[in-house]
């Protein structure tokens, strides 16, 4: 029998003289699968009016979450939901109570919506916290960088102040990793702060951030109880978060470019919050593997089912289809199920299709920490989310591949296909942390997203000007609708074959992947 399964898997992959899997007959007549026609009709179906945008807890989404099983049942993809294909995820909605919230400094209250807001909490619906202010610069704590505004001051028990931002030298992963101002949460939190405070020295952010307190943020409820957040720190040491009108605190701080420091400044804040629950679904499915060991690890492709529903009226069209964003990226990833089902791998195969994405990457965020399998034997997320298939596909950027091995998949898949691999041509988007492969990095799963790279055949079409152009027009606007004209279809098949081939060298490949050595994600996150 060892014989026979030796033979098996010898049949499914061969493997080159330094372990990476080869691209065989096989795996390429499992390419010429892919079907364009397929991916389109997909696109029309979740991009259509009736399905009023995909907005989470939307009849509208369900639909589209239909739909998606409908698709995995007909190709033959098994369940691995909670309840069938289905991962129930409920999501939270919190807004801040400002007639039972009060923010008091040095005694004297301050108007909430005016010099202050405080933000909503997750987890508890009342708080309460006084304490001593400490002036901690962007806030950020990065020893590998040779950062850290926490050097010199203790927060034990004190309340955190900082601004936005982050230095301007520090490389664009991290950049937007620390930009975050839940990261930024969780640094106090972890430093032992009891809450902290945003300063805003602009009157529309200002007005931004009681416009999201009041409304809401949004997260998500885990298997315990536990709620969790996107974009809001829920370390359990803070016992508010809030922002300030920085004139308020000029005096004692100077410069914002002053050192860390106490700041001679009591606060004392009361946090009310009432809360939102809405049941929301990912759908997932799997490919089992044939090793009979591997096959009890997991390679995860992601892409998000959602988009944001019906909004404000563009040219008299108020529903968001997001044709592009995402009904492209999950019908490319339900194509790649496709080809799975038709190339055997030694470790399994999860594919994914998350709910609100949109929101926060919720429904991600949720998976990865929850996921249908044991989190330590998932080895690599591969998301698909928005390619913006709309040219030529000649060169790509896989974003976040480099802080793993994983780079070693997508060099080899794109030479087979003559892709040229390039730089993120646009860190300042801070892309990296906008989609869900951010979810399984931050769970210590290695993971990547590629977007589309700028290399064209004509080399005075300015490709970066024309997706720019496309994304000022288009993005989240009521017009990414399907038309023809649109897409570029030989791009999407391209798209497909890379997913895939960068996901199945990975199932096939008897190391899993690793991270680069010292990189900070992987030092940051691995231990989780």
């Amino acid at each position: 029998m060892t014989r026979i399964l030796l033979l098996l898997l010898m049949s499914v992959c061969v493997f080159s003289a330094t372990g990476q899997p080869v691209i065989t007959k096989k795996i390429k007549k499992t390419l010429a699968l892919v079907d364009t026609m397929q991916i389109r009709e997909r696109i029309i179906y979740l991009s259509d009016d009736k399905l009023k945008g995909r907005k989470p807890g939307t009849e509208g989404y369900q639909m589209a979450v239909d739909y998606a099983i409908g698709q995995f049942k007909k190709l033959g993809i098994e369940p691995k939901g909670d309840e069938g294909y289905l991962q129930k995820v409920i999501l939270r909605t919190a807004s801040v109570d400002s007639a039972s919230s009060s923010f008091y400094l040095n005694g004297q209250k301050l108007s909430l919506g005016k010099q202050a807001i405080v933000w909503p909490d997750m987890n508890r619906a009342s708080s309460s916290a006084e304490a001593e202010l400490v002036w901690v610069g962007y806030g950020i704590s990065a020893p590998h960088l040779g950062y850290d505004d926490y050097t010199n001051v203790s927060v034990e028990g004190k309340i955190v102040v900082l601004k936005g931002g982050t230095p301007a030298d520090f490389p664009a992963s991290e950049k937007a990793h620390f930009n975050g101002l839940a990261n930024k949460g969780d640094i106090a939190g972890r430093k032992g702060a009891i809450g902290m405070i945003v300063l805003e020295s602009s009157d529309q952010a200002f007005a931004f951030s009681v416009m999201n307190a009041v409304a809401g943020f949004n997260g998500f409820v885990n298997k315990d109880g536990s709620a969790g957040s996107g974009r809001m720190s829920v370390h359990p040491n803070l016992k508010f978060n809030a922002t300030i009108k920085a004139a308020l605190l000029k005096e004692a701080i100077g410069s914002t470019q002053s050192p860390s420091k106490p700041l001679g400044v009591t606060v004392r804040v009361n946090s009310s919050s009432r809360y939102r629950d809405l049941i929301s679904y990912n759908v997932i499915g799997w490919i089992p593997g044939k090793d009979p060991v591997l096959k009890n690890e997991f390679v995860i492709h992601t892409a998000h089912l959602d988009h944001v529903g019906i909004g404000r009226p563009i040219k008299g069209d108020s529903i968001y289809n997001g044709a592009h964003d995402n009904a492209s990226g999950t019908s490319c990833a339900i194509e790649i199920a496709k080809l799975y089902k038709n190339a055997s791998t030694r470790r399994s195969v999860l594919i994914a299709l998350v709910t609100a994405e949109e929101m926060g990457l919720l429904g991600s965020r949720y998976l990865a920490a929850n996921p249908p399998v044991p989190k330590g034997q998932i080895v690599a997320d591969v998301n698909t989310d928005m390619p913006t298939l709309i040219a030529p596909l000649l060169s790509i950027e896989p974003l976040g591949a480099k802080h793993s091995s994983l780079m070693n998949e997508v060099t080899s898949a794109a030479q087979f296909l003559g892709l040229e691999v390039q730089e993120d041509h646009m860190p300042d988007q801070v892309r990296f942390v906008r989609s869900d492969q951010y979810s399984f990095l931050r769970e210590g799963i290695p993971a990547l997203h590629v977007k589309y790279g700028l290399k064209t055949k004509d080399p005075k079409f300015d490709l970066r000007k024309y997706i720019d152009e496309w994304t000022e027009a288009h993005y989240h606007k009521p017009s990414d609708e399907f038309r023809d004209s649109a897409f570029n279809f030989g791009a999407a098949a391209t798209y497909v074959k890379l997913n895939f081939l960068i996901g199945w060298q990975v199932a096939n490949k008897t190391e899993r992947p690793t991270w680069v050595k010292g990189d900070f994600f992987g030092e940051t996150f691995s231990k989780k």
